[in-house]
This record gives structure tokens, sequence and C-alpha cells, in this order.
């Protein structure tokens, strides 16, 4: 069906068609064009420009066609011709034209998605979680992405204009309301309105025969987090270890004063067992080795009795080594004793049971002490020069509390009787839950 009937050259509707297709083409080639004239893609135009040409001839050509024919004999006989020619073959020259503007088009795409230009570097900036900000000495901004905008705005209420105004801003703290700067580790953070902790951290770095001053913020508020729960655990274990402290210091007295009671008791009894021997000396008569061992009972007895329970809370070795003193039992260390808690209460417990042992049932005066470290675990030796025991020792009252003291700290205790009697403790260094 012709459009025009008056018309002898624009024949059908597929002309308008064409018509319209061949001016989107024009367009389409130019932009093409402009395209990769911006790349600097000089070598694709061979085949963009013969393009343009074509369209815009065909374009012509529907043009004078439409309008019946044209003002030139030439003009005409080119109208006739096109007008001549098949409209298969203008639809296909149509498509392969659009075929190859959209081949080049996709080429464009790629190349630009492909190389590194100020765009991209810019879009790769934005997408990144930490913010970037890179100005000349003068605090020209170079490059900043929108997580630093946004990190600017919150901190200082203005835009980001200038880096070097920024920068000192930071360092003298001169933040909005709601926002501080604190210390954690040996670094500055600083901490936003909204709870949010970012990390500063400043590097120049060389570009071009200049050098550029580079400010990165990092977010670090899960680790800010952690830090601070972790800084409060510390402080209700230092608090926690000092209540402890107390409370062994108050078993430390409570036991001494125990043992003292027990022992002056036990004191007691021998000092009547001894004024029996020195009647049945006086009435039978005996051997002057008999006697001087008498005296030496009496003297320990009555030195010890005359003693007066403590009345404040010392060091467990002062008090240990002041009642081996009043007893006349020498203390021999080897190694060092142990001065973390719980380990220097329970090797404290042990040395006043087997000192109360040794003078008791060994009938001793001196007391051997090894202490043998190793990596993770102790072990500590008492012995003594006194008489071994003629039996199985059986575990009670101290030596069962000893062991129960040992077990709670993740330690052992052994009990050696032959050839000597000697108390093994092996206790870990590091102790979580004792006592």
């Amino acid at each position: 069906m012709k459009l025009f009937p008056g018309n002898p050259y624009y024949k059908t509707a597929l002309w308008a068609v064409m018509d319209v297709s061949s001016v989107l083409l024009f367009f389409f080639a130019a932009t093409v064009i402009a395209l990769l004239l911006r790349q600097k893609r000089y070598r694709w135009l061979w085949l963009a420009l013969p393009i343009l040409a074509l369209t815009y001839f065909m374009e012509q050509c529907f043009g004078m066609a439409m309008n019946g024919g044209a003002h030139t004999q030439t003009a005409a006989d080119i109208i006739s011709r096109f007008a001549a020619t098949p409209d298969w073959l203008l639809l296909s020259l149509l498509i392969a034209m659009a075929a190859a503007l959209s081949f080049l088009f996709w080429n464009i795409h790629r190349y630009e998605k492909s190389r590194i230009t100020g765009m991209s570097i810019k879009e790769a900036t934005d997408s990144l979680p930490s913010g970037i900000l890179c100005y000349a000495s003068d605090g020209r901004v170079l490059l900043k992405n929108r997580v630093m905008e946004d990190f600017c705005q919150s901190v200082t209420g203005e835009a980001l204009l200038s880096g070097e105004v920024f920068s000192q801003r930071l360092r003298k703290g001169a933040l909005t309301p709601g926002c501080r700067t604190i210390t954690v580790g040996e670094e500055p953070v600083t901490v936003l309105a909204d709870g949010t902790a970012w990390k500063i951290s400043a590097q120049e770095i060389p570009f071009e025969k200049h050098r550029v001053q580079m400010l990165l913020a990092s977010d670090i508020t899960e680790a800010y987090r952690k830090t601070e729960e972790l800084l409060a655990m510390q402080r209700k274990v230092t608090a926690l270890n000092e209540r402890l402290a107390k409370v062994y210091q108050e078993i430390v007295a409570l036991t001494v004063e125990r043992e003292v009671l027990n022992a002056k008791v036990k004191l007691h009894d021998e000092l009547g067992s001894n004024l029996l021997a020195m009647k049945h000396y006086c009435l039978a008569g005996g051997t002057e080795t008999e006697l001087a061992e008498i005296i030496g009972r009496l003297r320990r007895n009555i030195s010890f009795l005359k003693t007066e329970a403590p009345t404040t809370v010392r060091d467990e070795y002062e008090l240990l080594t002041e009642m081996a003193a009043r007893l006349r039992v020498a203390l021999l260390v080897t190694g060092s004793l142990p001065q973390r808690e719980p380990q220097k209460h329970i090797v404290a417990v042990a040395i006043h049971e087997c000192m109360t042992n040794t003078v008791r049932h060994a009938h001793g005066d001196e007391l051997q002490i090894q202490v043998v470290e190793g990596e993770e675990r102790m072990i500590v030796t008492f012995t003594n020069n006194g008489e071994a025991p003629a039996g199985e020792v059986e575990e009670k009252g101290g030596l069962s509390s000893l062991r129960e003291l040992t077990e709670k700290a993740g330690g052992t205790m052994t009990v050696c009787t032959g050839p000597s009697f000697a108390i093994r403790l092996e206790l870990p260094k590091e102790v979580e839950n004792a006592l």
C-alpha cells in the first residue's frame, strides 16, 4: 500500500519504517563515534564513519523521496536509482549497520570496564568500607570516597573541602558534640555519636615527584566493643582477685590461730607427761641424757606457751618462720617458694603441717623443703630428720585438709613412708579456680 499515491518515489509503509530506522542509526553512529574519540580508539573509526555516512545518505534519500523529488536533475537521478533498489536489500543493509553499531557499542562498554580510568578508580573507592582521603600539601583534595565524606560530616559537621583542615581538626580533637577521641592501645580512635568507632591512620605517599598525604578511616566498631567488654571483664577479675586475696589472708589467719591453739593444747598435754617424767626421774633416778632431753622439751613447751596469737594478718611464710624459730625447727629451702595464690597458701599449709608432724611425731628439729619448677607444673617435696613412722600414715586432720586443698587447685599429693617419710605436692603453675 502506498502512503502517498501521487508520489512516484515513496512506495510502501516499509519505507516509512526504514526512513525512521535510518535516522535512528545516524544518531546511534554519531554517538559511537563520539565515544571512540573520547577513548582515543581511532582505528575503529574506519567502521563507524562509513556507517555514519551511509545512514546520512539513506536518510536524505528517504526524505527527498517522501517530498516527491529533488530540485536538481542529479538528485532526481539518484532518488530514482535509490527507489529502484529492492526493499529487501535496503532492509538488509539497515540491519547489518545496526548489528555493526551494536558490536561497536558493546566493545566500547567492555573496554570501559576493563581499563583503569579516573571514573573506575572513583567507583572502586566508593565501594570500599573504609574511608580514603588523598590531598596535596596545600590541602587541596585529590581523592575522596563516600565513606570519608560521611565520616567528615559526622565528626566536623562540615563538608570535606580541605584535607589539611580536616586532618588538623582530627589531631586537635575539635569534633562535633557527641564525638570523642580515645586511645586504644597505642593508637587514637574516634568514637562517633552513634557509638561507631573509627581508627584513623595517616601516611605520606610519593606521586609524580610530589608528596601526597593520605588518611584512612577504618571501622573498628566490633573490635572496639570487644575491647571494652574485655576491659570490663578485666576490671571485674581484678576486683575478684583482690577479694580472693583478702579471703586467703583471712583463711591464713584463721588457720594459724586454729593450729596454734591445737599445738598449745597438745603441748599442754606433753607438759603434763614431762612432769610425770620428771617425777619418775626424781624418784627412780636416771641418766644425764634423759635429764637433758626432759629439760629441752620443757624449754620448748614453755617458750611456745608464752607466745600470743597474732592480732594482724601477716605473710604466711613470715609467720611460719617465726613459728619454726619458737619450736626450734630449722627450715631448709631448696629452690624458690611460690608467691602466687593459691599455690602459696597450699605450700604454707603443707609447711605448717609437716613442721607440726616433725615436732610431734618424728621428734626432729629440721624440715627440708625442695621446690622444682617445670614449664607447667611445680613439685614441692617435704622431708625431715626425725624418726620414720612405724607403719602406714593415716590421713586425717591436717593431712586430709592439705590433700583437699591440693586437689581443688588441680594438683596431686603423695605421702611416702619408706625408707624415709616424705610428702610430695605437684601443683599447676596456672590455676583458674581453686579453693
